[in-house]
Formats: structure tokens, C-alpha cells, sequence
């Protein structure tokens, strides 16, 4: 599959989705919708049915619901009004604003849950390598041993054990083993190496200086085990892309770190090379952001909505004309410029190296 079938492909249904929860909320609340449109731009396909019409156009990188009332409340004919989105109370029209990055994080969970219910390939926790000093060597644990736990505590593949010993630096710890079948226990206490963490920042990491083997696994869930822990991977990842943003803005991360378009389609082109896990994977990954990007307070995205409607029900009145303009202007070339440095990083990424 080529990138660009895959970017469509992985964008397209995100997308859809995204629209799709706007839509179905307002349909719930007998809002008159007058276009789905996943895409901007012209058509290239529409059809109208029923009161709606719905399109796909040439843009692949956003989508919109036109509701009734939505921009232009005061032009709604007296007999549409009770259907206009101007009509409905300030919680309902949050409701549908919300819709969208709701149903990215719900369709993020569906597509973990997926993965975790049907298996994924993972690295085992055998040890393949040794290293001459280290910590490892000390205590005895030797190649070809498999590690069952760290303090007690379950070893389900080796980046569970490489994320506990990392948290661990210069304390005692307990690894159980397996070899030859026979289980054993060694103590140890990993020394303390600089490292980078998840944001590239420079920090102190335990190590006991041993290598994976590079055998692989298959490893499933049971329904409500998988689900849980869809719903725990959503919210970690939520979590990073808030941080991410939070030192970014606060200069502790490069801004080169962010791509596009570009990133996202060769992204998308290695995992569905890789596999359907890691496909659907990435795409789970991809939705909980866009959710997130989507209720971030700038105008013209869904947060910047959800703020106005916040500032209307605490006034009892909407924000000015003027002001909702001049937002919307801001928040314009905001998102404008975040695009172009996004496609600007992604070009060097392909044709050279950032500075």
C-alpha cells in the first residue's frame, strides 16, 4: 500500500469519524444539518439526501457539519428556528461541539481494544546479551535466561522490563528468572547511566546491562483485560501529546519534533506494511491526537467553540461579533502557521536535516 493510500486511508476514516460524532449529536437534538463533507474544497462527490448533503472534496485534512443557524442564526427562516443550532441551550450546542474529538477517542479505544483482543507481535523478555561488569554479570543472570519479574511484579515482554529498571537506578531489586524451566531470583542494583526519556530530555536511567534475545511473541487479552487497558493506553497518550505541547510552548522541546501531512502518510505506508495490528495501532494513536489538537482552546477548532460557548453561559450572552471575528482571524493564523512549520519540518525530514 502506498503512502498516499495509506494517509488517505488513515486520515479518511478519522475524519469521518470526527464528523460523524458532530453530526449524530445534532441529529439527536433535531438540528437541521445542511452538509457532512469529509475533505474541504471542491466536491468530488456529493448527494443530496433527504435535507442534507453530503460530500467528499479534493482537501483530505479536515472535514465540516453545516448545521442550520451555526454562523448566520439571525438569516434562519421564523418557521426553521426551533431546528437552528442557535436555538438549542448553551450545554446541548457544547454537547455537539464536544461530539467530534469524543467519538476520535472512542474510536482510539475500539481500535486498541482490537489489537489487544486479537494479538500483537512483542519482543520476549529473554535475555540475549550480557554485558562484561555490569550488574547483570554480578549476580549471575547469564544468556538465555527468561525474565518472569521485577520486584514481584509480572513480565509480560522486554519493554516492561527495560521501563521498570529504568525507574529504578541505584536501588535493590528482585528479577525472577526462568532457566532450564527451574525458577530463580537474583538482587541486584542497577547503576545509574544518562539516558534521554520520551521527550527527549536528558535524564538518569537505571541499567543492568543485558540485551534482548530478538525473539518475538504473540500476546492477546481477554475481552474486559483489553478494554481496560485500551482505555488506559488512550488516556496515556492523551497525556503525552498535552505534555508534549506544554514544553514545547514552554521551549523545553524542539518544535521540530512536530510533523505533518508528509509524517503522517510515511508513517501510515510503514505500518500497514508492518501489519494490521500495528496499523490499526497508529491509527488508534493518530485519533486520541486529533482529539486532543481538536479541543485545544483556539478558535476555529472545536475548543475554540466549546470556550465561547463556556464565556456565553457564564455572560448569558455570546461574545460580541467583533471579538468572535478577531478570534476566529487569530486562530486562523495560528493553525496556519502550526501547518506550515508541520510541512516545513516534514520537507526537511525528506529532502535534508533540520537545523
Amino acid at each position: 500500500m502506498s503512502a498516499v493510500l495509506s494517509f488517505i486511508l488513515v486520515i479518511g476514516v478519522l475524519i469521518l469519524i470526527h464528523e460523524l460524532g458532530h453530526f449524530l449529536v445534532a441529529r439527536r437534538f433535531g438540528v437541521k444539518i445542511e452538509k457532512f463533507s469529509v475533505g474541504f474544497g471542491p466536491p468530488i462527490f456529493s448527494k443530496t439526501v433527504g435535507e442534507t448533503e453530503y460530500r467528499v472534496s479534493w482537501i483530505p485534512l479536515g472535514g465540516y457539519v453545516k448545521m442550520l443557524g451555526e454562523t448566520d442564526p439571525e438569516k434562519v427562516a421564523p418557521e426553521d428556528r426551533p431546528r437552528s443550532f442557535a436555538a438549542l441551550s448553551v450545554s446541548r450546542r457544547m454537547g455537539i461541539a464536544a461530539a467530534g474529538p469524543v467519538a476520535n477517542f472512542l474510536l482510539a479505544i475500539l481500535l486498541f481494544s482490537a489489537v489487544y483482543w486479537t494479538g500483537f507481535p512483542v519482543m520476549e523478555a529473554v535475555v540475549g546479551q550480557v554485558l562484561p561488569g555490569s550488574p547483570a554479570q554480578a549476580a549471575g543472570i547469564m544468556k538465555g535466561d527468561r525474565i518472569t519479574t521485577v520486584d514481584g511484579v509480572k513480565i509480560a515482554r522486554w519493554d516492561d522490563l527495560r521501563h521498570m529498571i529504568e525507574h529504578r537506578g541505584g536501588q535493590s531489586v528482585v528479577i525472577g528468572i526462568l532457566r532450564g524451566g527451574q525458577p530463580l531470583s537474583f538482587t541486584l542494583v542497577p547503576r545509574v547511566e544518562s539516558g534521554k526519556n520520551l521527550f527527549g530530555e536528558a535524564e538518569r536511567q537505571g541499567k543492568i546491562g543485558v540485551g534482548p534475545s530478538g525473539s518475538f511473541t504473540t500476546l492477546r487479552y481477554g475481552f474486559s483485560e483489553g478494554l481496560g487497558m485500551a482505555m488506559i493506553k488512550t488516556w496515556n497518550i492523551a497525556s503525552i501529546n498535552l505534555v508534549s505541547l506544554w514544553k514545547m510552548v514552554a521551549g523545553e522541546v524542539s518544535p521540530k519534533n512536530l510533523g505533518g501531512p508528509i509524517l503522517i502518510a510515511q508513517m501510515s505506508a510503514k505500518a500497514a506494511k508492518s501489519g494490521v495490528s500495528n496499523l490499526l495501532f497508529f491509527m488508534g494513536f493518530v485519533s486520541v491526537t486529533l482529539g486532543v489538537m481538536n479541543l485545544l482552546p483556539i478558535p476555529v477548532l472545536d475548543g475554540g467553540h466549546l470556550l465561547f460557548l463556556a464565556v456565553e453561559g457564564i455572560l448569558r450572552r455570546p461574545p460580541s461579533v467583533r471579538v468572535r471575528e478577531l478570534s476566529m482571524q487569530l486562530g486562523f493564523v495560528i493553525l496556519l502557521t502550526v501547518m506550515v512549520f508541520a510541512f516545513y519540518n516534514d520537507i526537511m525530514r525528506v529532502f535534508g536535516t533540520t537545523r
